[in-house]
């Protein structure tokens, strides 16, 4: 980036996933753009105007993936694009970016700094002749990591296959035996604009809680996922987090009212009457039904994946952590850490199409072998 921005005429594009992580990552973080120039000599950023000044008259612009049309707009030169595989609407993020060289002076030249995923963008790039690809593990990085970070991090993936990923930066395609392949997620993925809200006929909010509450505690799955009138589900929002149990409650009661879902579905197993207790603390009259999980993971999830080998379940953008677990997950393997993210997926989808066979209050009729487009849905 310095090296660029050292010509005057360079107009350079800063994208990450979110836009907090422009600021705390990109620029700002301990190994971001203003930690590379000497004090006294660095960028002026100013963030209400997505803009940095570089000393020589450069201009860098910040955007945020996860509104591509945003990068309608800009012209570019150059372009840094970080963690690009965790991009939620990656496809659409990145034609943006590859339409904004418009300019005369643009070279299409750009740097991707990202942890590895088989996601198309990413295999069409590494495939392109053009592509310079530069790779590093975390222990060559050894020096700059804490201790503490090695010993809890580092170490308890080393030689798995998250580990390949995470630590040595492998591109891994599926897992042998998985229930989900990425192709199966990969080939009904939508986008938000596709979605025909007056055809959906309910929407729930699924809980899925840590046991414990500590920094190495798992995480609590929140899932919201809806139902078409033409008998397809929709995958919303991934909203899993490390909270305290009224923190999580009070995020599902949240993602409750901004979906308009009709109910949370919540497993009890662990929690036991926990989940309820929580949610009516924070709200007395919240619809609330509990799960219990009389079988196995793989036995409640392998009705959940033939719907998906179907073609019926589409995910709204990319939900990465989510998708992770999906297509890590091998029935009869243990799962480190516990997928607790495609558990509240599984609960969410069971309870929409009554694949439990359990009596619902409020029953919805889809019909199964409805024709269906893609869009609209």
């Amino acid at each position: 980036m310095r090296e660029w921005a050292d010509d005057a005429k360079e107009r350079i594009l800063l994208v990450a996933p979110v836009a907090s992580d422009v600021r705390e990552v990109m620029i700002e973080g301990p190994s971001g753009l203003m930690q590379c120039y000497p004090p006294g000599h660095r960028p002026e950023y100013n963030p209400s105007r997505h803009l940095i000044t570089f000393p020589s008259g450069a201009i860098g612009m910040t955007r945020s993936a996860d509104e591509p049309e945003r990068l309608r707009g800009p012209q570019f030169t150059k372009f840094w694009a970080d963690e690009l595989c965790a991009w939620r609407f990656v496809q659409d993020a990145w034609d943006q970016i590859m339409f904004g060289f418009r300019l005369p002076t643009a070279a299409l030249r750009g740097i991707i700094t990202t942890t590895p995923k088989p996601l198309p963008v990413l295999k069409k790039l590494l495939k392109n002749s053009a592509t310079v690809v530069t790779s590093a593990s975390s222990y060559e990085n050894r020096a700059n990591l804490s201790d503490a970070y090695y010993r809890e991090v580092i170490s308890p993936y080393e030689g798995t296959r998250l580990g390949r990923q995470e630590i040595l930066g492998e591109v891994l395609e599926d897992t042998p035996g998985a229930l989900w392949k990425r192709g199966m997620i990969d080939a009904t993925r939508i986008r938000p604009d596709e979605i025909r809200w007056d055809l959906i006929v309910r929407t729930v909010i699924a809980l899925d809680p840590a046991v414990t509450n500590t920094p190495d505690s798992d995480e609590t799955g929140i899932v919201a996922a809806s139902l078409t009138r033409s008998g397809h589900g929709l995958v919303l929002d991934d909203l899993s987090c490390r909270e305290t149990p009224l923190g999580w409650a009070k995020l599902a009661i949240a993602a409750m009212f901004s979906r308009r879902a009709d109910r949370i579905v919540g497993e009890r197993n662990n929690g036991g009457d926990l989940i309820e207790s929580n949610l009516r603390t924070i709200n007395a009259n919240i619809p609330y039904r509990s799960v219990w999980a009389s079988h196995g993971k793989a036995t409640r999830a392998e009705p959940v994946a033939a719907l998906y080998e179907q073609g019926r379940i589409h995910h709204v953008g990319s939900l990465g952590k989510l998708e992770d677990e999906m297509c890590a997950f091998v029935p009869g393997q243990p799962a480190k850490p516990s997928p607790n993210r495609m558990d509240a997926l599984v609960w969410a989808l069971t309870e929409l199409f009554n694949l439990d066979g359990e009596k619902r209050t409020a029953q919805v009729p889809y019909g199964a072998g409805s024709s269906y487009q893609i869009s609209p849905i």
